[in-house]
């Protein structure tokens, strides 16, 4: 779903997505005068005003440039004033989209839609055991469970909400099945905070182990961890546990866990004097003779690796300059995909004791971008991004392409999962039409059959109509896939309410998603769009770094071209079209509104960046210092000022409607930047559209949010986007001050 942020295909957002206090910040001074257009808030018409939120000006002296912000305050998360305006925010907010009259059978029918037959992703196979996540609607929360061959029983492994007794369900997070399929580990987080806990199953019987590591990485420093070849340990990431607070989310490093020992007494193998926001990724050769550990410094999206062979010490192979995207094992050989030569990708090997100098080609770059590579079956299996659609090819041991496999059009691959030596090979994918479905893979026949192993629906998806074209952007220089989907007879006069999403940053793929619960918004006439805009990775490296640090603005650029063919080609016109995007594609949204406000009518920004260079000073902020630049530098400092949404909004522009959600947990992306973005455009429009904040608590980045969470999210987006494109519903606005 677009709707709602699901960062399912984010993955490590960067997957999705600190800095220290810049050393040319001179102390603040705090003016105390407040501005009587401040407490009074503004005064929408036929609705109340807007909670008061006084100015308390904070002067700011940077690289030779004054600047004031007015909102500082909103930045203390624990504040107890920060927290009573929140609060006030969100009843605001809630109270105006819950009085509108699309929001109750909207939500109704999100709900409907919402409660599909059993779902499972997640796909791993081992010793042809085959292990998953389930969730059935309403099931708050997916479990953990197993089954033997494609054809054995399922078997509850753990239930989330059964280990809850009645509390509230804690989200799995993570799942490293151990080789030999006896075993699995597995992590939980809560409320959205991603702080992960390490627990241990057996898998045959669903016994849990007395292993639980608390600690065990999360965020941005996700989770890591590779068998011991005869599964009584593992090799896995966890933070510091004797340092302070403020500290707690760096320096992860490896160790390693005997089962049944104490983890305090996990012995430290790797990691010391390794950047302080780290982030591991680990693999074993199957007969685990070889280990290698991707190291990414933040959410550069280069890897330095580093291998050990047997029970060695860890060698470096390759450093970031190598620009190492991901890497697997195929038998015990390391390959690695890598854009240092080219932006599509090769695929490089490197057999045990050689360095990235000695690395082979096993699979040149083509045309089209290498989006990952899975090995089953004794066969390397590669994805491929066509402007954001999967293709699968398949190559034997030496790097010879041995064909491509035949999938639906406009579908993403979420897995190719098999077995490294045997058993079965299953693609599980999905498209904007399709929930997530298992094929199987025949080598001997180069065929797919279906598995009976898919979601059913209770809508019906089989008349959409997907149109995808290419629009030629504002700098001429590149052509931006745009998917338009939504039912026949939709007006083409301009009137049709349309909802425009994007991403853009990080490299990261935009793909085909199943539009589920969106259905409720094209069965009202609507239209959905998604626009691969530059930043993403559906074209390679390239089309990530056309839009990178100064050159950001880009994204919005692409974002507003597509808008405007939208419009030009009888979709929905200036007054009838919404932008949505979430995260890096909530900062997107900011530079949208804050360049082009005309061309919106209304905007969500889910867990947005909004004020870069003072979200850099929070824990998260250094990881992502390699997509956005450096505020510490006077270079970056220059076109960040320009860039940052929050610094360049303007008194007295009529700004678009806008709706910004976060969670009050979030370790990705500070919860304050929808703070002060919200209060900064609700003192400086001059238009007549609402300006609101929704600020939950119990939640974070999205990730794991429950499914009442998630129908609730929905319901509100799609309800505001009604009540700003759909004229009949359109509500009083604010008065032009």
């Amino acid at each position: 779903m677009m709707l709602g942020y699901l960062l399912a295909r984010a993955g490590s957002e960067a997957s999705q997505s600190g800095l220290t206090k810049g050393r040319h910040m001179r102390p603040h001074r705090f003016v105390t005068l407040l501005s009587l257009a401040a407490l009074l808030g503004a005064t929408p018409a036929g609705l109340p005003a807007y909670p008061t939120t006084p100015k308390i000006p904070v002067v700011d002296h940077l690289f030779g440039r004054m600047s004031i912000d007015d909102y500082r305050w909103l930045e203390d998360d624990e504040a107890p004033r920060v927290k009573a305006w929140a609060a006030r925010q969100r009843a605001y907010a809630l109270g105006y989209l819950r009085s509108r009259p699309s929001y109750a059978p909207l939500r109704a029918r999100i709900r409907q839609l919402a409660a599909t037959s059993t779902a499972r992703f997640g796909l791993q196979i081992d010793a042809d055991r085959l292990v998953y996540e389930r969730t059935t609607p309403p099931q708050a929360q997916p479990a953990l469970v197993a089954r033997d061959g494609l054809a054995g029983d399922e078997r509850v492994l753990y239930d989330p909400l059964t280990a809850a007794h009645g509390g509230t369900p804690e989200a799995i997070e993570s799942v490293f099945p151990a080789p030999d399929g006896t075993k699995v580990a597995f992590t939980t987080q809560a409320g959205g905070s991603e702080e992960e806990t390490m627990h241990v199953v057996d898998a045959a019987t669903g016994v849990p182990l007395a292993d639980t590591i608390p600690h065990a990485g999360g965020g941005v420093s996700p989770s890591a961890l590779v068998w011991d070849t005869d599964g009584r340990g593992f090799l896995y990431a966890r933070w510091p546990s004797d340092v302070p607070a403020p500290e707690r989310h760096f320096n992860i490093a490896l160790y390693h866990h005997v089962l049944g020992s104490d983890p305090a007494s996990d012995r430290y193998v790797f990691g010391h004097g390794q950047s302080k926001v780290a982030e591991y990724v680990l693999l074993r050769s199957h007969d685990g003779s070889r280990t290698a550990a991707l190291i990414e410094p933040g959410d550069l999206g280069d890897y330095a690796v580093w291998v050990r062979e047997g029970s060695g010490p860890f060698t470096q192979a390759a450093t970031v300059a190598d620009h190492v995207k991901s890497a697997t094992f195929l038998g015990n050989t390391l390959l690695l995909r890598t854009s240092k030569v080219h932006a599509t990708y090769d695929v490089l090997a490197l057999d045990a004791g050689a360095k990235y100098a000695a690395a082979r080609t096993f699979i040149a770059a083509g045309q089209l971008p290498i989006e990952d590579l899975y090995a089953a079956g004794d066969a390397l299996y590669a994805t491929y991004s066509d402007g954001g659609e999967s293709l699968v090819r398949r190559f034997d041991a030496n790097g010879k392409q041995l064909g491509a496999i035949a999938l639906p059009p406009h579908v993403a691959v979420d897995v190719v999962a098999g077995d490294p030596e045997h058993g079965p090979v299953v693609i599980d994918y999905n498209s904007y039409d399709t929930p997530g479905r298992w094929l199987r893979y025949d080598p001997a026949k180069n065929a797919v059959t279906p598995t009976g192993i898919e979601t059913k629906t209770p809508g019906d998806y089989s008349r959409l109509v997907v149109r995808r074209v290419f629009v030629p952007s504002s700098d001429g220089t590149a052509r931006i896939p745009l998917s338009i989907i939504g039912l026949p007879g939709v007006k083409n006069d301009g009137s049709a309410p349309t909802i425009l999403y994007a991403y853009g940053g990080y490299g990261i793929i935009t793909a085909p998603n199943f539009i589920g619960t969106e259905l409720a918004w094209l069965e009202r006439g609507g239209v959905l769009a998604v626009a691969n805009v530059r930043g993403g990775g559906e074209y390679g490296e390239a089309w990530h770094q056309a839009a990178l640090h100064a050159t950001k603005t880009k994204s919005a650029d692409d974002l507003a071209a597509s808008a405007r063919w939208l419009e030009t080609h009888g979709y929905g016109d200036l007054r009838h079209l919404g932008i949505l995007g979430g995260s890096d594609g909530g900062f997107l949204m900011g530079l949208a509104i804050t360049r082009n406000p005309s061309v919106y009518r209304a905007v969500v920004g889910e867990v947005g960046i909004y004020d870069i260079a003072r979200w850099q000073l929070s824990p998260n902020g250094a990881s992502n210092i390699p997509e956005f630049g450096d505020a510490r530098k006077a270079a970056d400092f220059a076109y960040i000022s320009r860039q940052s949404p929050y610094q360049n909004v303007r008194d007295g522009v009529a700004y678009p409607a806008m709706l910004m959600t976060t969670g009050e947990n979030d370790p990705r992306v500070s919860p304050m930047n929808s703070r002060k973005m919200t209060a900064r455009l609700q003192a400086a429009s001059n238009s007549r559209n609402p300006i609101l904040l929704i600020q939950n608590a119990g939640e974070g980045h999205g990730i794991g949010n429950s499914f009442e969470q998630r129908i609730d999210a929905t319901a509100n987006v799609m309800t505001f986007f009604a009540s700003q494109l759909v004229p009949h519903e359109r509500s009083p606005r604010r008065t032009t001050r």
